[in-house]
């Protein structure tokens, strides 16, 4: 069984995360993370083809969510538990190279966990994991896939303190050796 163009056994969990053109949009995650979105791309659409993909399903539900505008309609779920994490462009932050590059910064949050995203044509390049623990934001660990330059570097940084302020905490702090 194909779906999406991924084999059965390569499949993780599929969910509904929303409605385009009156059909159903479903998440197909592999057993690798990479998410896809699959539904019909035109209302006159007969066959169900790849909307969007990534490595991060809340940036692909945000991806049609730009790309649709007003005819995809999220899914609501049931618990917060289920639900995507909340999407924060943050693009204008980075150098103007960066974004004629394809560059992309967001932050995501979901239950006072914020994830600090580097992101390029759906593929992460780096990430900042934090958690907000009373009166501090506390990073609590990154990965790189590629080193991001100085100025990028500090585009994210400006992306954390920008964070910070806005949940008025008192600090940041490391929380790894």
């Amino acid at each position: 069984i194909n779906v999406g163009g991924k084999r059965k056994s390569e499949v993780a969990e599929i969910k509904e995360i929303g409605n385009l053109f009156g059909h159903s949009v479903k998440l197909v995650k592999t057993h690798g993370g990479f998410n896809v979105a699959v539904g019909k791309k035109k209302k006159s659409s007969v066959k169900t083809e790849a909307l969007a993909a990534g490595s991060h399903q809340a940036l692909v539900s945000h991806h049609l969510s730009k790309e649709y505008g007003a005819d995809f309609q999220p899914a609501m779920f049931k618990s917060e538990e289920e639900a995507l994490e909340k999407v924060e462009e943050q693009t204008t932050l980075l150098p103007s190279e960066a974004i004629q590059n394809g560059i992309e910064l967001f932050t995501l949050n979901k239950n006072f966990n914020y994830e600090f995203v580097l992101y390029k044509r759906g593929l992460c390049l780096a990430k900042y994991e934090a958690e907000k623990d009373g009166s501090k934001l506390v990073l609590k660990k990154y990965s790189f896939s590629v080193e991001p330059d100085k100025e990028i570097a500090k585009s994210m940084a400006r992306a954390i303190e920008h964070t910070a302020l806005e949940l008025n905490v008192e600090e940041i702090v490391k929380g790894w050796l």
